[in-house]
């Protein structure tokens, strides 16, 4: 089986929600870890910033928090973070699905991004098996006369075993109701056409989500770099959506998510937006 596994943390104000996932294929993860621990212990020689302290988006680039054992200015913090961006961008193989909801007139923002996001996983796995499945067809197609139909069965066996699955890791918080509304995701999924209407004159069609398996992994986040790196990810989404304070401004914050994230994100999420957020 190909598992990705994504790691999901949320930035917001009274304004915006913004939710963000990072996708790692499983046969990636050591090699990530190892380059985030890496980059983590660099901070430490550098700025003497604690190995095991989370570094947490708002606080940190805001200045609070005792985060080293030496002061760590403003500006060292800002160029900080941005690294931690850069750092996202370069993993291997990696993705980032965003979520950034107008918070006026929604009853619960961050469970209707929690919805958006969990669909947007499903048709991103199912979209790769729409393509990878034809291809092994052909693959097959092309074995030499001289393969046996045993070991052509059995290639294809082999092969159609591999499907693309998904597991999730996201910060402690509110773990009963996202839980929830996944396993009640899992059978009743009612999807708006968007063309107003599904074949047969149908509102809307359920499509459950069978990808994501498993319920979600809930982690207090200093015990996990890749959901800090999925808050500096969310942070960054949600200074370039709202108008940047005078700090946001003078480190040029709001333009780093541009400037690292875009080329990773995940496009197809959301066709009509040019990074892929999902906003509605």
């Amino acid at each position: 089986m190909s598992v990705r596994l994504f790691y999901v943390d949320e930035s917001y104000d009274a304004t915006r929600f913004c939710l963000s996932a990072i996708g790692i294929r499983h046969a990636d993860w050591r090699e990530c870890f190892h380059r985030v621990r890496q980059h983590r212990a660099v901070l430490k020689q550098d700025h003497g910033i604690y190995l095991r302290k989370e570094i947490h988006a708002q606080e940190f680039v805001s200045g609070r928090g005792r985060i080293s054992s030496t002061v760590v200015t403003k500006h060292d913090r800002a160029r900080i973070f941005e690294s931690l961006l850069g750092l996202v961008a370069a993993l291997p193989n990696v993705m980032v699905i965003n979520i950034c909801l107008d918070t006026a007139g929604r009853a619960d923002p961050q469970l209707d991004a929690w919805d958006r996001l969990l669909n947007r996983i499903e048709r991103t796995l199912l979209e790769i098996e729409r393509r990878e499945l034809p291809l092994r067809k052909r693959l097959l197609t092309q074995l030499p006369a001289v393969v046996t139909d045993v070991l052509r069965g059995s290639l294809a066996t082999r092969l159609n075993a591999y499907r693309a699955r998904a597991l999730i890791f996201a910060d402690q918080g509110r773990e009963l109701e996202i839980t929830k509304a996944l396993r009640k995701m899992h059978a009743f999924n009612p999807i708006p056409s968007q063309f107003g209407e599904w074949p047969g004159s149908v509102k809307a069609k359920n499509i459950p989500v069978e990808r994501v398996i498993e319920d979600p992994v809930f982690k207090q986040s200093h015990q996990s770099y890749f959901i800090q790196l999925a808050d500096c990810v969310a942070f960054s989404l949600l200074k370039r959506e709202v108008a940047p304070t005078p700090l946001v401004k003078k480190y040029g914050i709001h333009r780093m998510f541009e400037r690292h994230v875009a080329a990773v994100c995940l496009r197809p999420a959301s066709p009509k937006d040019p990074l892929g957020i999902v906003r509605k």
